[in-house]
């Protein structure tokens, strides 16, 4: 069983209450992660705990299993250590290893952000390159698609980080936060799904954000995310009228309690549907 994980950073947002404005996910034109939420499950999940800074890199450190108690990394370090493949993790003060069980020395990460690369290092995923100056976003976004579904064949698990709405989130611009979502949903969303859908291969894939973002707030704020999970080799009967927005994914309700409970999830998945193969 393969594993893909999308963390589309500053995705989630709240309706801003000055200008009754819904959410860019409500708004905006996202075929296929309306199609995936339909095929698979929504639900929502914390990405952070008390008494830890909300921050990005907290939250995506969180999600994937590394505990904040031993120390937070700091933004510097992870990024010099992802730009710099020759230096070792021993150099770094702040930089402490961790382990995603079943993956770690089994993975890939594809991004452009430097310190999502020193992540994933410390959680011994291999760095995809991605190589792309003078790109739009699309081709980007398409760069990362293909990098991603050309690593599933050879690796247990690949994870998939972009950050564009949380860019323009920060600015405050909320038509560019529909576009980067609708851009997401085009040229990256879509190329993986299919690629998903089509294969032989059985495949986990989740898709997710790091922390609720509010476009009028210009800062996250601390509250659970939505969540999709679709799994190629189950048959699902979803709802027709399913969309995917913040509100949907709250009302289904699932046992991640944690922002580690996904990965165990999504670990423990394998295992069991391995035994009922064998």
């Amino acid at each position: 069983m393969k594993t893909i994980l999308i963390i589309i950073a500053g995705m989630a947002d709240l309706p801003d209450p000055l200008t009754l404005k819904e959410t860019p996910l409500v708004m905006g034109h996202i075929p296929s992660l309306d199609i995936l939420a339909r095929r698979g499950e929504m639900t929502s999940f914390p990405t952070i705990t008390e008494p830890h800074e909300i921050s990005h890199k907290n939250a995506l450190l969180s999600v994937l299993g590394y505990d904040l108690d031993r120390g937070e990394p700091s933004v510097e370090e992870l990024m010099e250590f992802g730009l710099d493949n020759s230096l070792p993790l021993t150099q770094y003060s702040s930089l402490c290893p961790f382990v995603l069980p079943g993956f770690s020395g089994h993975g890939v990460c594809v991004t452009t952000s430097a310190w999502v690369r020193g992540v994933a290092k410390c959680a011994f995923l291999k760095p995809i390159d991605i190589y792309s100056p003078g790109s739009s976003d699309a081709e980007i976004l398409e760069a990362v698609a293909k990098l991603a579904c050309d690593a599933l064949p050879n690796n247990e698990f690949v994870l998939v980080y972009v950050d564009s709405p949380l860019k323009v989130s920060l600015r405050g611009d909320y038509e560019g936060k529909i576009k980067a979502l609708e851009q997401i949903d085009r040229h990256l969303i879509t190329p993986i799904a299919d690629y998903v859908w089509k294969s032989d291969l059985m495949i986990n894939m989740a898709v997710t954000t790091d922390l609720v973002t509010p476009w009028h707030r210009r800062r996250p704020t601390k509250m659970s995310v939505p969540l999709i999970l679709y799994f190629n080799n189950h048959d699902w009967d979803g709802d027709p009228e399913q969309s995917f927005t913040e509100v949907q994914a709250m009302l289904n309700e699932r046992n991640l309690n944690s922002p580690s409970d996904l990965m165990r999830y999504l670990c423990n998945f394998n295992v069991s549907e391995e035994e009922e193969g064998e």
